[in-house]
């Protein structure tokens, strides 16, 4: 197998997040996080390129120390968003996301990429972002879509609703046992329940 070869197979774990470190060139990373510049430029293209490695820990740790050098950088805050998001942890990244939307009020893309974060928990908070976005650009096609899939989602949650507390309230069928018994069961269910009437029997 050829040199170039092994680079593109190790590359390519790499992207699929497949790749396995050995503890010392983990420990060698971390060290050279430790040791670039205070310069949260580096330390965020750094974290993006082990974020796209795979390796979360190890972003976590550029990004977290760009921000302990400036924590009013936008771009740290959304480096920080993006490796919660990949880690699960979405609580985490809006809260970096909307921290980043404070700080860049005019960034629109963020408050929709905002709105798809909290369309699921808070859809008025989704709303709010969506609106401030169309109220300064009322033909931006990502906050159109995000307001068309908003109010899809509520639309199809309230039918839901409705529906299953239509069932719940919706009065049984009652079950007429004599129905069952004479009609449904006895062939002269009419001739036998007119004589039981009467008090007579059947000859």
């Amino acid at each position: 197998m050829s040199s170039q070869t092994e680079i593109l197979q190790t590359s390519a774990m790499a992207i699929t997040g497949d790749i396995e470190l050995a503890p010392e060139i983990r420990t060698r990373l971390r060290g050279l996080i430790d040791s670039l510049p205070d310069q949260p430029a580096r330390l965020r293209v750094l974290g993006h390129v082990l974020l796209d490695l795979g390796l979360c820990d190890l972003a976590l740790n550029a990004f977290g120390r760009a921000l302990l050098i400036d924590d009013l950088d936008g771009a740290t805050h959304l480096g920080l968003t993006r490796v919660y998001i990949q880690t699960g942890r979405r609580d985490l990244g809006l809260e970096h996301l909307e921290i980043a939307i404070s700080l860049r009020p005019d960034a629109r893309e963020l408050r929709v990429l905002a709105a798809d974060l909290l369309g699921c928990r808070d859809k008025m908070r989704a709303l709010d972002q969506l609106g401030a976005v169309l109220a300064a650009e009322p033909d931006h096609a990502g906050a159109r879509k995000g307001l068309a899939n908003l109010i899809r989602t509520v639309v199809a949650n309230r039918m839901h609703t409705v529906s299953h507390d239509d069932r719940k309230t919706r009065p049984q069928p009652t079950l007429d046992h004599t129905e069952v018994i004479w009609g449904d069961v006895e062939p002269f269910g009419d001739l036998i329940q007119s004589t039981i009437g009467r008090g007579g029997r059947v000859s």
